[in-house]
């Protein structure tokens, strides 16, 4: 038994290592991830100062979703700058630090295909939509926070080329 347990490892590992000389396996993945936040609002911008380490989550979300990291810096690259944060068109927020409208641009660079694109979301609680009897119960700032960051993030893997952030099964 052990013997047949040896010979097929010994047979796997060398068909998985011409498979893999052969480029039949695709190793590449995005080496580089850039979030930046260069909030643009003529009337000035509060968002920065009330989430600060929005770079760093929105960063921590793309990493979650491309399962195809490399180091390798000649395989492509993603760069993403938030651009605007608001509440209903207002780049002041609130001292609740309410948000529902993110908007920023994505370039992904050196892979199967050149993606340049803007992302605007808005989000909206829809208080009508409660059916009667029910009571409502709203969304607390974390969790629109997080929802907005995940749905941008879901947003901007969707443009994304699939071969480029996923590896091959």
């Amino acid at each position: 038994m052990f013997n047949l347990v040896k010979k097929t490892s010994a047979a796997a590992t060398v068909s998985l290592t011409a498979l893999i000389a052969s480029g039949a396996i695709a190793t590449a993945g995005v080496s580089d991830i850039d979030v930046q936040a260069q909030i643009e609002a003529p009337q000035g911008s509060n968002a920065l100062e009330l989430y600060p380490t929005i770079e760093a989550d929105l960063e921590r979300a793309l990493i979650d979703r491309i399962t195809a990291l490399s180091n390798d810096p000649a395989d492509p690259t993603l760069t993403v700058k938030i651009k605007r944060v608001s509440l209903d068109g207002d780049t002041i927020l609130p001292d609740s630090a309410e948000f529902n409208e993110l908007e920023g641009y994505i370039s992904f660079q050196g892979g199967s295909r050149e993606v340049v694109d803007t992302i605007r979301l808005s989000a909206h609680t829809d208080e009508s939509a409660v059916p009667e009897g029910y009571v409502s119960i709203a969304p607390s700032d974390a969790d629109f926070y997080n929802a907005l960051l995940t749905a941008f993030a879901d947003s901007i893997i969707e443009k994304l080329p699939a071969e480029d952030i996923k590896p091959e099964s």
